[in-house]
């Protein structure tokens, strides 16, 4: 019997650090594809950029500009977001696939997909911002038959005099 637990205990370490080493491992191949594709670089640019489009919405004479600028690079800067999306990387791809991304990365078409990447999502920013735009009286539009269809609901539900006027 003692046999019995000394090999359940010896099982139990093992396996757990088979398990630390893994994850270490697998934390490891993360952070080294996020070196490989210059996230830190990416990731600030873009928290600058959010930071600019949120001080251009703050008139000037309030004088927040530097104060909102701070604000979202000390709650959404790399070193703040690095250690979470190491973590929703490693729960939505293996350690196999992180190594499949990073050998495609060392090829000249990951290359150009990595240099491309933030012009590409840049114009499809500005696509999906003009779509909204230009497209605003649509949205207008469904929002009036929303409420319209509530409001006759509502009647319904309170019941309306047979000679009342129905709407089309």
């Amino acid at each position: 019997m003692k046999r019995l637990g000394v090999c359940f205990l010896v099982w139990l370490v093992v396996g757990l650090g088979a398990g630390w080493a893994d994850e270490a491992s697998h934390r490891q191949a993360v952070e080294a594809l996020f070196d490989q594709l210059g996230m830190e670089a990416v990731m600030n640019a873009t928290v600058s950029q959010m930071a600019a489009a949120i001080t251009g919405a703050v008139p000037e004479d309030m004088g927040y500009h530097d104060v909102v600028d701070a604000f979202v690079k000390k709650h959404v800067g790399w070193t703040e977001l690095k250690p979470a999306v190491v973590d929703v990387y490693m729960r939505s791809l293996s350690e196999a696939e992180i190594g499949a991304l990073s050998e495609f990365y060392q090829t000249d078409v990951g290359q150009k997909l990595v240099a491309v990447s933030p012009a590409m999502s840049q114009e499809i920013s500005v696509l999906v911002h003009g779509r909204l735009v230009a497209n605003q009286g649509d949205l207008i539009q469904m929002m009036m038959d929303a409420d319209f269809l509530s409001f006759q609901q509502f009647l319904g539900a309170v019941g309306t005099p047979a000679d009342a006027p129905q709407p089309r």
